[in-house]
């Protein structure tokens, strides 16, 4: 890693001999000719570079003027990129994800030992699949997972067992995790080969499509509308396209969460840092609020209790104006109001961009600052006709990001959530108490 944070330059000699001065009489007139050239790149910039970048970067250096142009288009290429091929979300296809990963728990011990860990209630009559979140002792989630239980697995292992799917790049971090606190109860704990099972989506009419005999489980994705999205645990060879289904690519997958505004994996919801409420866990039947005591539980209970969530994950759209093409947007850029000419406001942020493929994206938006929901008495900023957006690159284009409430997200979010928000907040009088 020192390799990667350090410093490229290149400087001339203090002291030049007669035989190359006239050499460099031209490099003299040059304005930058007796600077230092330097790159100051972090480790993180360099890693999310193309590898060409960063194979320039550390070669032996290019003469000064053309060095100078080198680092200047670099620079541009960090910021943002431009996509004028991205993908259109497919109205129906399936799709395999190895970006997911299986890990098996079983033994007498598995209902107990998993029931302190996780935000969803495990019972030994459970027998269907179900989605929940590991969380940290303050109340921030570590990993969004799938529970995977079916009356075939419990018939077979004898006892309550399940696979725990996981985003791949972290199924070792869980596996340590779930052994630190194994101590002596009676569990095993044990990764699951790419080869023997694999996970799927499908989506749209292609559902229709999969052959049944290969399918070992499947569950409507709780995360979105709970009719279009689906989810599949399957042998990789087993045949699970039917006739007449062809298998998307994983992007595919990506552009229909993005959609349903599904946020997944560390890249989306940052591990130790999220509230498991604001990336809608709670609204996808991922926490059970009358359970008993797990790691994260407090924070938990105590925001149900307030009934105030302010931020949530949204579906967002993006629009470039005048602009042929969609720029690539970094993570974590500030969300703002625009004014009437369409450039950024100076004040807070109303949100924080996530992710997008294209013009379809995710936003950690503030709800009664970009929407017009209404979640605590005081209620919000938000007025018809408000118009909020990025800027990207050096000159800084503005991207507008408009939210997207579905009727379905509305509903879970009132359901869930108005018994215990203000009354104000929940729609109603405060002189009707």
């Amino acid at each position: 890693m020192a390799a990667l944070s350090r410093s490229v330059f290149t400087r001339s000699s203090e002291y030049v001999c007669k035989s190359c001065q006239s050499s460099l009489a031209g490099s003299r007139s040059a304005p930058f000719a007796l600077n230092r050239i330097f790159s100051t790149a972090s480790s993180s910039t360099i890693r999310n570079a193309p590898q060409r970048v960063q194979q320039r970067t550390l070669s032996t250096p290019k003469p000064l003027h053309t060095t100078r142009a080198v680092l200047s288009r670099n620079k541009i290429s960090r910021s943002y990129s431009i996509v004028n091929d991205a993908p259109q979300p497919t109205d129906s296809g399936i799709a395999p994800l190895p970006h997911r990963r299986l890990i098996s728990l079983s033994g007498p011990d598995t209902v107990k030992f998993l029931q302190g860990l996780i935000t969803n209630n495990v019972h030994a009559r459970r027998d269907q699949p179900f989605f929940a979140a590991f969380l940290d002792s303050r109340g921030r989630v570590l990993w969004d997972v799938f529970v995977w239980v079916y009356p075939a697995l419990l018939a077979e292992t004898g006892s309550w067992s399940c696979y725990i799917e996981v985003d791949a790049s972290e199924i070792e971090a869980l596996r340590k995790h779930l052994r630190r606190h194994k101590l002596r109860s009676k569990v095993a704990i044990e990764l699951v080969a790419e080869e023997v099972l694999g996970v799927w989506a499908a989506w749209g009419q292609a559902h229709q499509s999969i052959n049944p005999q290969a399918v070992i489980a499947e569950l409507p994705d709780p995360r979105g509308d709970l009719s279009t999205l689906w989810r599949i645990i399957a042998k990789p060879s087993s045949g699970l396209c039917g006739n007449g289904a062809e298998t998307q690519d994983v992007q595919q997958y990506h552009l229909q969460r993005y959609k349903q505004g599904i946020a997944e994996g560390p890249q989306e919801i940052p591990r130790e840092s999220a509230l498991p409420m604001e990336v809608n866990i709670d609204l996808a039947q991922g926490i059970d609020f009358k359970k008993g005591c797990y790691v994260g539980q407090e924070l938990t209970i105590r925001t149900k209790h307030t009934g105030v969530v302010r931020k949530r994950m949204l579906p967002v759209q993006l629009d470039c104006g005048n602009e042929t093409s969609v720029v690539s947007i970094e993570p974590g850029t500030d969300i703002k109001q625009l004014d009437e000419a369409g450039e950024i406001k100076k004040g807070r942020a109303a949100g924080k961009f996530v992710a997008h493929i294209g013009g379809v994206g995710l936003a950690l938006c503030r709800l009664e600052m970009m929407t017009r929901m209404k979640v605590s008495a005081e209620g919000g900023s938000y007025k018809d006709g408000m118009e909020f957006g990025v800027s990207v690159g050096d000159h800084g284009q503005v991207v507008k990001v408009k939210p997207v409430l579905h009727e379905w997200f509305e509903e879970r979010e009132q359901t869930l959530w108005a018994k215990s928000k203000p009354k104000t907040a929940a729609g109603l009088d405060v002189d009707q108490k």
